[in-house]
């Protein structure tokens, strides 16, 4: 009987110091996962604010970085207890980051991204969430799940804007960043799913926490590397106001760029909805080629924008001729492969710098 009790007893020791040590270990790999996620958003933060001179691209990406960093580090219970009053500044930053995310890649995909007033609605939408519940604790759950939707819509803008750009950009460190994009959303989209979960119901697993950080952790290395390794292609100087070639072709580069030249001069870029893929076909080279032609050789980081500064071309030759004078403009936009008046209007405004019949006028009168 002795025996058996005393059998028990040291079972019992054996479990509970196995269980402390599994405390200890997931304890210790918590602490060294978000250590290390904050180290390497700390380091991109530095890299994306040094780039000269200072983008809208690199400050949101910086905050976002800035703002990943801090949730790692300070969401973890025993830190965010010895900020005191300083966590609040800092718990509305980290909550901040995935609307700075998605700005980051509305600017990164865009080389002629302007920030408008209605791209401050997001993040302040989850700024006025977090400050309600400062006051108004009651209100804490229905704002984390307000939260949680903003975060969720957001992520999904950001696929759709990355397989939106992804098949008419030509810039190759861009396209590589969009599979990275393309890997990080749905593990930001999990971070703040079990996060929240977490949160929401006070959930206490051993495993809870460092699962998070692991997560956490995968996020910044992948964002990390992903800066890191194409920050210059990414970030390039300026646009100029009409595109600049390298001037470093080979022979087959320009025997391939005057094929392309002859192509759009028998107008093959009037076919509505030309893809990259259907142009490569016909000019019978790969379409990895053909993106480094449009991109090196002429200049282009888009093909939108390439097709389209031939349409606009074209648009002006007719609107300024008078034997056209009284065509519909509607007429002129379907006969340039335009799908509607619409985005051949945009095009053209953002070219010219006013309307297609503010052009027609004006190139009339001093005819």
């Amino acid at each position: 009987m002795f025996g058996c009790f005393f059998s028990r007893t040291l079972g019992t020791t054996i479990f509970r110091r196995m269980e402390e040590q599994a405390v200890s270990l997931a304890l210790l790999a918590d602490f060294v996962l978000r250590g290390g996620a904050g180290g390497v958003t700390l380091l991109m933060t530095g890299l994306l604010l040094a780039i000269r001179p200072i983008r809208e691209t690199a400050v949101f990406g910086a905050l976002f970085s800035l703002g990943a960093g801090i949730y790692a580090v300070a969401s973890l219970p025993p830190i965010y207890a010895a900020l005191g009053p300083a966590a609040i500044p800092l718990k509305l930053v980290a909550m901040l980051s995935p609307a700075f995310f998605w700005l980051f890649i509305m600017a990164l995909f865009d080389d002629e991204f302007a920030f408008r007033p209605w791209m401050a609605g997001p993040p302040a939408a989850i700024a006025v969430l977090f400050l309600v519940c400062l006051p108004l604790p009651a209100l804490e759950q229905a704002s984390k799940l307000g939260h949680v939707a903003i975060v969720l819509a957001l992520m999904v803008h950001i696929l759709r804007m990355t397989h939106r750009n992804l098949r008419d950009d030509l810039v190759a460190a861009r396209r590589q960043f969009t599979g990275i994009v393309a890997f990080l959303v749905p593990l930001v989209c999990l971070a703040i799913g079990v996060i929240e979960i977490y949160e929401l119901f006070d959930l206490r697993s051993m495993l809870a926490s460092p699962a998070i950080a692991l997560v956490l952790f995968v996020v910044s290395v992948a964002f990390g590397f992903g800066i890191a390794g194409i920050r210059k292609s990414l970030f390039p100087e300026p646009v100029a106001l009409a595109p600049q070639p390298n001037g470093a072709n080979t022979a087959a580069d320009r025997f391939d760029l005057a094929r392309l030249e002859k192509l759009m001069a028998d107008g093959v870029y009037l076919n509505p909805g030309l893809t990259i893929g259907e142009l490569a076909n016909r000019m019978n080279i790969p379409e990895h080629r053909l993106r480094r032609l449009i991109n090196k050789g002429l200049g282009y980081r888009n093909f939108a924008a390439f097709i389209n500064d031939h349409r606009i071309e074209e648009a002006k030759r007719r609107l300024s001729a008078p034997e056209t004078a009284h065509e519909q403009i509607t007429s002129i936009a379907f006969d340039l492969g335009y799908s509607s008046l619409a985005p051949f209007n945009r095009a053209f405004r953002e070219r010219i710098g006013m309307s297609p019949s503010q052009f027609r006028e004006k190139t009339l009168q001093t005819a």
